[in-house]
């Protein structure tokens, strides 16, 4: 038996899955009123589905009932030396399990420190301290997945002068050492090859063939001394040429389209698709001789530097140089010195590719949440106030999406709320239903059995309500400034003073609704919310007049109709009072 056909039955492990694209939001309707054939499998962004139970879960199942799924994450943070996230990990379990992904990837990297998240794939040192560290985690992570991952090679803009191994090398150790696969991004090869002058060929040619579980294919752009992994565009032809070679030596590795900036319709990806799938088909492996031993000979490899600074503190520096904050001499002196020139520019100014990047990724983050915000502050104040409030408050959740969680907070002292006062209240409105559209519901309880108690324990009853619900009590008219959101400006005139509004937000199955409430219905529904009883929650109306010209009977009837109520339990009090006033 020959070595090349013991690389082709160790490469067996991996699913082949063919040629797919990413699942975006913005192919939703396309894929699923057509289940393309030209489309083998689709790829999940893990994040986008593992903390959301609204609309994108539910299609990611039907996707799933016609096509394999891999599930593709950014924010496992495996270089990180923070603590492993055992929430994330859980989530991410948990929807592997939902399911059932072919293949579960992330990125040889990591995105933040110190319970802070830069939301970027930044690049690690390639030192043995790094490759011990990712090899520790990735089998802890293997072990609670009880599966294989794959990782990816990421494109970067800087190197680090104490890294003593190539990237090629690395990733393959890595790989070697923790039983992971690896993910290869043709794209991220050429990309980083352009930016740290190697050969491109060489890196795939290092690469054990046995360990290769899928490719990427992707665009960037130019930015003169750099090359910029934009994904928002045809992948080049030297790209394809890697491709090519990649056929060759790997086999027919499954393959996808990744594009995720300024997307096509579906028609123009499927053409992009079709490309790498000529290429596919029509390429056969070559024989070629690997030899399966590659560990690195770390005796020869130790870092001679005592000064070099360990993986924390680059981390540190590193993340203490792209936030947004002023730096202190130390960092901009101490980052400086572990840096390589790139370019032709002091490798401190590369820097600012990832600075700039995350401010980008905060504001297109709160822009997503705050639309009506945006619409009436208009665009160049937004943009100042999300730089302003990303120095403030920076990123704390793996979810980009949760970014915006200290907004309304933030606006109640910035200027633009001295020209308009409601603004934080609209934010509230906009965060409360960005949260509603991500929440798990449960199903609504079957209230029948509610009859057969006796009032004493109808009245004793605790009522639990949908994840979903949230409530607002502004003295502005937060509803109609949100509803408005898409007008133009010109043309919104709405009367301000003395028009507060009671908001009840919830989802229903996977719309999200707002309703004006009376101030007793909001009353009435935060003190349910705050676990209280029947009894306590309607006692506070029984100083009214006329309390029975409330619709108590009514309210809960709607509630019940709409599924917001999921479940009830009967607590025994030592002392009640009579209410049989309001309780119908």
């Amino acid at each position: 038996m020959n070595s090349d056909r013991i690389v082709d039955m160790v490469a067996s492990q991996w699913p082949a899955l063919g040629c797919g694209l990413g699942l975006r939001a913005e192919h939703y309707d396309a894929i699923m009123s057509t289940w393309p054939k030209e489309v083998d499998w689709f790829e999940a962004i893990t994040e986008n589905y593992m903390d959301s139970g609204g609309r994108p879960l539910q299609i990611l199942e039907k996707v799933r009932s016609h096509y394999p799924i891999g599930l593709h994450g950014v924010s496992l943070s495996i270089g990180s030396c923070d603590p492993l996230d055992r929430v994330y990990l859980g989530r991410l379990k948990t929807l592997a399990g939902r399911i059932e992904p072919a293949i579960i990837s992330d990125h040889l990297c990591w995105t933040g420190v110190k319970r802070k998240n830069l939301h970027d794939l930044l690049p690690l040192p390639f030192t043995e301290e790094a490759l011990k560290h990712v090899v520790l985690r990735v089998r802890e992570i293997q072990d609670f997945l009880n599966r294989k991952i794959l990782l990816e090679n990421v494109s970067s803009y800087l190197t680090f002068k104490h890294s003593y191994m190539p990237e090629w090398e690395f990733l393959s150790e890595v790989s070697r050492q923790s039983g992971c696969g690896i993910l290869l991004d043709i794209n991220n090869v050429y990309v980083n090859a352009q930016n740290h002058k190697f050969d491109p060929y060489l890196f795939l040619d290092s690469v054990p063939v046995a360990a290769v579980g899928q490719f990427h294919l992707a665009g960037h752009t130019s930015m003169g001394k750099y090359l910029f992994d934009t994904h928002n565009r045809p992948v080049i032809e030297p790209v394809w040429a890697l491709y090519r070679h990649a056929l060759q030596r790997f086999g027919k590795v499954t393959t996808l389209i990744e594009w995720d900036a300024d997307i096509p319709a579906f028609p123009e990806l499927v053409k992009e698709l079709d490309k790498a799938r000529k290429l596919y088909d029509k390429s056969k492996r070559i024989g070629i001789q690997e030899t399966l031993k590659f560990p690195i000979n770390t005796a020869k490899k130790v870092n001679k530097n005592s000064k070099a600074p360990g993986l924390a503190e680059v981390q540190r520096l590193f993340q203490e140089s792209v936030l947004p904050k002023p730096k202190d001499a130390h960092v901009k002196n101490r980052i400086a010195k572990i840096l390589n020139p790139q370019g032709g520019d002091p490798g401190k100014k590369r820097l600012s590719v990832y600075a700039e990047g995350y401010k980008t990724r905060m504001h297109e983050s709160l822009t997503e949440v705050y639309p009506a915000v945006k619409h009436l502050v208009g665009d160049p104040a937004f943009l100042k106030a999300a730089f302003d409030y990303s120095k403030k408050y920076p990123s704390r959740s793996y979810n980009l999406s949760r970014a915006g969680k200290h907004y309304p907070l933030f606006l109640t002292k910035s200027t633009l709320t001295k020209q308009l006062p409601f603004l934080p209240g609209l934010a509230d409105l906009e965060w409360k239903i960005a949260e509603a559209f991500h929440t798990f519901d449960l199903p609504g309880a079957d209230l029948t059995k509610l009859a057969e108690l006796c009032e004493d324990e109808r009245q004793s009853i605790i009522l639990k309500l949908q994840p979903s619900v949230r409530l607002i009590a502004s003295r502005w008219p937060v509803l109609d400034l949100w509803n408005v959101r898409t007008e133009p400006l010109k043309k919104i005139n709405l009367q301000l003073e003395n028009r507060p509004q009671n908001v009840l937000v919830y989802k229903n199955d996977v719309i999200v609704r707002c309703e004006l409430i009376s101030r007793e219905q909001y009353l009435l529904l935060k003190d349910l919310l705050a676990n209280k009883t029947l009894e306590n929650a309607l006692s506070r109306f029984a100083s009214l007049k006329d309390p029975s010209k409330l619709a108590f009977s009514d309210w809960f009837a709607g509630w019940a109709a709409r599924k917001l109520i999921t479940s009830y339990a009967v607590v025994r009090l030592q002392s009640r009072k009579k209410l049989s006033n309001f309780v119908g």
